[in-house]
């Protein structure tokens, strides 16, 4: 039956679809154009439209059918323009007003729409408007630049082979999201070399689902064949903005195929609970004008035309409910609009519809999380707790200080441990404690540090010597960026990370290599995550995780202390994470690896 439906509005059933790089012309069906629309009406439906929205409801019927009432001549009580002319200044007003609200959605849709792209082709970079794109092209998108179509994500310019996206717009998170490209398409020489090669993309149906994707990507000019699965990581979702590197993507799902626009419900008229309070009051002033409008008949023993008569005395007690109250009404609404707009205390303040703005004032209860919302994102590492110590923000020196002991012992390759007293062995026992939980903090994350130009230091000098003016951390989460700022103030800092690998730098300045060997990301079902590296030093394995307590304490082995210790910090407000670790043989990894 929906289908049937579908078909009868001119929509087409969705269906899966193959996706040829960089040849919009060998396509198996007709797409939308790549248009955003967000209006509410168009040119031949404006006035009805906002006509209808006024009539529906009694306030503005009552006055209408009063003012028609005047036609007829047993029923007029004085010159027409003293019933047409203020309902006439109404409707004008609510006319004008949806009029420039249309307008201003309007030029938003157009300004969205007539955004400037790359488009890679075989006669090399065109610039095409975001309403020109089509299924199949090749579109390259700058750093800041929103996303203009859902695309998969094919190459990145950053050195690391990913980028970060910040989705906003789309799903209100403030956190950055990792996306990467597809590996057939990353180590091609160039960009241009994708339009060489005979490649395409197998893509389920258009549908609402943004944090899940079902794909394929095929290559069929290699030997053999190189068959690439596709995942939620390998997206770029329109309305999203690419915020680190130049990316390069192929377009799949276009206009009202967009996750965005799926997810978006068609616009309406809104009506704020003070109109329908004004509009109840009507119904309730306009029964007690009947009764006394029957009473009045009533008095004169219904005598002649008396159904004639209560209509008259109905006009003549009409301004009991006085039309005023509606001009009043439209024109508060246009002036506190106006304000918000001029409100030095919050610049900047769009009002999207000035048909509610009194809403805000009736606001009594603010219902949010305990965590971005409140906080605006800004993480602060407060407190590390190993067991038997706690360390606080007034005795983060002492944990700087060991981490300094353990790198300057090492430096120095001290005798045997022998002849060392007491307090000196229990010393170096903590000094390793804290090391071991400061590079499991350090290690265990998702977080990218990126050098750019500070206009003293250009930026590939920077990232050659590690410039620590010149970085900046890149994460989905402002808790990893705190995480890593606060183990560099305490002397191990991150200062390179690719796919493969991670570097740290010790206090002396020694550039510590760990390879990547496996990575198990964070996910809103398991609240946690994972990472496992392999010390180039030493070659020791070791599988570091994270996670909330409620998690991690089923996870780890059993302590008397924990569950305490997570909930003492709870009541004052941390969020609170658990890291462990655990070393693996290399014989337990290859069997771990070899199942996985």
């Amino acid at each position: 039956r929906c289908c049937e439906c579908l078909r009868c509005c001119g929509r087409r059933e969705p269906r899966p679809r193959s996706v040829w790089l960089g040849h919009p012309e060998k396509r198996d069906q007709r797409y939308p154009r790549n248009v955003i629309n967000n209006q509410k009406y168009n040119f031949f439906t404006f006035l009805p439209g906002v006509l209808f929205n006024q009539f529906k409801y009694f306030f503005n019927l009552y006055f209408l059918l009063l003012a028609c009432s005047q036609f007829v001549v047993e029923m007029r009580l004085g010159a027409l323009y003293t019933y047409w002319v203020p309902l006439g200044f109404v409707l004008a007003v609510t006319v004008i007003r949806e009029a420039a609200e249309e307008l201003r959605c309007y030029m938003r849709d157009k300004e969205v729409n007539s955004q400037i792209y790359s488009k890679l082709t075989a006669r090399g970079t065109v610039k095409v408007k975001s309403s020109n794109i089509q299924v199949g092209d090749l579109i390259i998108v700058e750093k800041n630049q929103r996303v203009p179509a859902d695309m998969i994500f094919l190459r990145t310019s950053e050195k690391n082979g990913s980028c970060f996206l910040r989705t906003d717009q789309l799903d209100g998170e403030t956190d950055w999201k990792l996306r990467l490209p597809v590996t057939c398409t990353q180590r091609l020489p160039t960009a241009s070399d994708l339009l060489q090669i005979r490649s395409y993309v197998y893509a389920e149906e258009p549908n609402i689902d943004i944090h899940n994707f079902v794909g394929t990507f095929t290559r069929e000019d290699s030997d053999p064949p190189v068959n690439e699965s596709l995942s939620i990581e390998n997206t770029l979702w329109a309305s999203t903005v690419i915020a680190s590197g130049t990316v390069v993507g192929v377009v799949l799902y276009t206009g009202r195929e967009l996750r965005s626009v799926m997810n978006t419900s068609n616009p309406r008229s809104k009506i704020g609970l003070f109109d329908l309070e004004v509009n109840c009051l009507t119904k309730i002033l306009f029964g007690a004008l009947v009764v006394v409008s029957l009473v009045m008949v009533a008095l004169q023993h219904f005598a002649g035309r008396w159904y004639l008569q209560i209509i008259r005395f109905l006009l003549l007690f009409s301004n009991i409910i006085p039309i005023s109250l509606r001009v009043n009404l439209d024109m508060g609404k246009i002036v506190y609009s106006w304000v918000i707009r001029r409100d030095s205390k919050i610049p900047g303040t769009v009002v999207r519809s000035s048909t509610i703005p009194e809403q805000l004032g009736r606001i009594s209860y603010l219902l949010t999380d305990k965590t971005g919302t409140l906080t605006q994102n800004e993480m602060v590492f407060k407190r590390l707790h190993l067991g038997t110590v706690a360390y606080g923000l007034d005795s983060m020196d002492e944990v700087q200080s060991h981490i300094f002991s353990i790198y300057t012992q090492q430096a120095q390759d001290p005798p045997a441990v022998k002849g060392l007293s007491l307090a000196t062995k229990v010393r170096r026992s903590m000094s390793s404690r804290v090391h071991e939980a400061v590079k499991a903090i350090a290690l265990c994350h998702n977080v990218t540090p990126v050098y750019e130009s500070n206009g003293v230091t250009d930026q590939a000098e920077a990232e050659r010597h590690y410039e620590d003016s010149c970085r900046v951390y890149q994460a989905s989460s402002p808790d990893e960026v705190a995480l890593v700022q606060w183990t560099e103030s305490v002397g191990l800092t991150l200062v390179g990370r690719d796919q493969s690998s991670v570097q740290l730098r010790s206090p002396g300045g020694h550039i510590l290599n760990f390879t990547i060997l496996q990575i198990f990301p964070f996910t809103y079902e398991s609240k946690r995550m994972g990472i496992i590296v392999r010390d180039e030093s030493t070659g020791e394995i070791t599988f570091y995780m994270k996670g909330a307590d409620v998690v991690m304490a089923g996870i780890v082995q059993y302590n008397d202390w924990l569950e305490e210790e997570c909930g003492n910090m709870a009541r004052e407000g941390l969020r609170v994470l658990v890291v462990a670790k655990k070393s693996l043989t290399e014989e337990q990894y290859q069997d771990f690896e070899v199942s996985f």
